[in-house]
């Protein structure tokens, strides 16, 4: 049995894509012109750097590689041996590695590979430049 009641007319969904397109389209060339939103003397700040840092803050046991393959262990001089017994003692299960910029990786990556292999857990503690020329650990 047809239905006595009339069809519905089709709705008007309407298109928001366009819409979208334009205002993306008008804020890109809006920031076209206006330009640098930040302000010139906002650009001429220099944000602040750290000068002085206490060695006393590093976390400790600080196992510092100096350049040459020397190394100390809490500021006394030790070999890598001696290291590596106490790590297998388990006297020293983790250690805070800290070496210069400009130690060699290749060097860096053996004795890291050697302190993790002997079982310790091993983290490497890093430092920004001290100088404005970036001479510093």
């Amino acid at each position: 049995m047809p239905s006595l009641l009339p069809r519905p007319a089709p709705r008007f969904r309407p298109d928001f894509s366009l819409a979208t397109v334009n205002i993306v389209l008008l804020l890109l060339l809006y920031f076209l012109v206006a330009g640098d939103p930040a302000a010139e003397t906002e650009r001429a700040i220099v944000p602040p750097s750290t000068r002085d840092l206490p060695l006393e803050g590093l976390p400790r046991p600080l196992l510092v590689a100096r350049p040459g393959g020397a190394l100390e262990l809490a500021g006394v001089a030790v070999t890598l041996p001696a290291v590596m017994d106490r790590i297998a003692a388990g006297t020293l299960p983790r250690v805070h590695l800290l070496v210069s910029r400009e130690h060699p990786a290749r060097a860096l990556l053996d004795l890291a590979a050697r302190l993790a292999g002997a079982g310790a857990e091993l983290r490497l503690v890093t430092l920004r430049p001290s100088r404005p020329d970036g001479d510093g650990q």
